[in-house]
């Protein structure tokens, strides 16, 4: 970790000069990153969907500017990238079979393997044990006068005694990866899961990794066999199942002065291929290409340009080596740039700060958002980040948030995140090349300019917890099918689109509308709002509260 106090001496020296100039950023033009986003987002690369031609196109480009314009591959790398593998589903073999007293029952109609599950094959008797949950402080043993027999085969309810919510007295006790852990502690050879009492939403049968509990874990989707099985029963059972992966590349490349502290400048390069999970394209249909102009192809063409920018102008920043990374499998987790921060090819001590570029396409209205302020002193205290450069910039202290940052947050590292905003594009086929503010991205190049030179006064940054990691963030099953405005600042969550068919839609929320209250909760920012949808489940329906034009209107919500 950074030693803050001689942090807080070199800051009472250099504070005065520590602010923030917009730098030209020649020789770099808005052309220049058109150019870059034009192709990168064009359909010859079908989305850049990691493990795809695409894919594999998109990182030969960009391998292609570092290498012209003067970066050097990373010590330890061998070359321009990092290939990591990257689950992409798991596959049931047709092996895979229940039968109960004997009788066979139908894969992916009656029952399915889970994310839980080992490989084998198991006979025995069954014995119902409700929840499984033993909880001494709340004198509760689902366990207590019921002993599992050996090769006894364990069915559990994934409800709780008083239901699946953020407020239940047994939520430490609701995660079902534990409770599989205990059946097997008390003896289980397999474990099946039912959801008898509609507690919580059915369980998916499509998972991207198996985190096996060591014994084989079915899922019971047929309510009546469910019921059946309470009882005891001869079940047998086998379960065969895979992993399937691609290989997945991180394009990284460096400028070394042998500086004793480093930078890291990254952005994402993959987007959605042709939709998936993640889209939020409701048309019915063929899938479609959908391109990421703004997510994240502005992001990469952002970093190109900082390249380009840095192979003429690099001795104006002297005392800080530099690593630039174009990250793959954000949109699968942030895969691509935890595994680089994991790897320790740079000594995370030794890194000074890391900047993300992530949907930096759509400004308008000169806005930029900046999170990440708190992470350290330097950023709050020091750098007027505020009104420069002629943009409307709005901070948020926190190092966390689903972009690339998060990985090196997690790492002790100072970290910022410019971002300009969310759209009705946003994971859709229309988030096309045509629509990017080429001038926007000059303009937030422009501004990060300056935060490198004033930063590079600063040989080692401290770094400093953000309060957002003091508490979890709440787990909810249910979403209204909206994109929040992130830039808002008022009081509640300010809807900037709305997908059609989904929940919100239905209640005929628009985009502009601002939502204050969603059941029992009032919704002040982004965390109560997702604490609000922790409350509910598939099927459930909630009153919801909106401001539309200043005035309150009310809409029932059905989830």
């Amino acid at each position: 970790m950074k030693k803050i106090l001689p942090y807080i001496l070199i800051l009472c020296v250099f504070a005065a000069q520590a602010q923030v100039n917009c730098l030209p950023l020649e020789p770099v033009t808005t052309g220049q990153i058109q150019k870059d986003i034009n192709y990168l987002a064009s359909d010859e690369l079908e989305g850049r969907k990691p493990g795809t031609a695409g894919a594999e196109k998109a990182a030969t480009y960009i391998q292609q500017v570092f290498q012209s314009h003067g970066l050097q591959p990373m010590d330890g790398l061998g070359g321009f990238r990092q290939d990591f593998q990257m689950p992409v589903n798991v596959k049931v073999q047709p092996t895979t079979f229940l039968q109960v007293e004997a009788q066979g029952q139908r894969l992916l109609f009656d029952f399915f393997p889970t994310r839980y599950s080992a490989n084998g094959e198991i006979e025995g008797k069954t014995i119902y044990v409700q929840y499984g949950i033993v909880a001494p402080e709340l004198g509760r043993d689902d366990y207590k006068k019921k002993k599992v027999a050996k090769k006894g085969i364990v069915v559990m309810d994934i409800g709780s005694p008083d239901g699946v919510h953020p407020h239940s007295e047994y939520l430490k006790y609701h995660d079902l990866g534990e409770r599989i852990a205990l059946a097997r502690e008390k003896g289980a050879t397999a474990v099946l899961l039912v959801n008898i009492e509609g507690q919580a939403n059915d369980l998916s049968p499509e998972y991207k990794k198996i985190r096996t509990s060591g014994i084989p874990v079915l899922f019971i989707q047929n309510t009546a066999l469910a019921r059946q099985l309470t009882g005891e029963r001869e079940v047998r059972l086998r379960v065969e199942q895979k992993e399937q992966v691609v290989t997945a590349f991180n394009v990284v490349g460096t400028i070394n002065r042998k500086a004793r502290n480093t930078v890291i400048i990254g952005a994402h390069y993959d987007h959605l291929g042709y939709g998936g999970s993640s889209s939020l394209y409701a048309k019915k249909g063929e899938p479609a290409i959908h391109n990421g102009a703004d997510d994240n192809a502005s992001g990469t063409a952002g970093l190109l340009a900082l390249v380009r920018y840095f192979n003429q102008h690099a001795t104006d920043f002297p005392n800080h080596n530099f690593v630039f990374i174009a990250f793959s499998a954000e949109e699968e987790g942030l895969l691509g740039s935890a595994y680089f921060a994991r790897q320790r090819l740079l000594n995370m001590d030794e890194v000074s700060y890391m900047l993300n570029m992530d949907m930096i396409g759509r400004m308008e209205d000169s806005t930029l958002a900046i999170s990440g302020v708190g992470t350290s002193p330097f950023w709050k205290e020091s750098i007027k980040i505020k009104n420069a450069c002629g943009l409307k910039v709005k901070t948020t202290a926190s190092g966390t948030g689903p972009s690339d940052h998060t990985s090196f947050y997690n790492q002790g590292v100072p970290v910022l995140h410019f971002f300009t905003g969310t759209h009705g594009d946003y994971h859709k086929p229309s988030d096309d090349a045509d629509k990017i503010n080429a001038e926007g991205i000059a303009m937030v190049l422009r501004y990060m300019l300056g935060v490198i030179a004033a930063a590079d006064t600063i040989p080692d940054l401290a770094f400093t917890k953000t309060k957002a990691e003091e508490g979890a963030v709440p787990r909810f099953s249910v979403t209204l099918g909206v994109m929040p405005d992130y830039l808002f600042e008022g009081t509640g969550m300010k809807i900037d689109g709305v997908t059609e068919g989904k929940p919100a839609a239905k209640a005929g929320l628009q985009a502009g509308d601002v939502v204050t209250h969603l059941g029992k909760v009032k919704v002040v920012d982004m965390m109560s709002y997702m604490k609000a949808l922790g409350q509910f489940k598939k099927g459930d329906q909630a009153e919801l509260e909106y401001l539309r034009e200043g005035k309150t209107r009310r809409v029932p919500v059905q989830f």
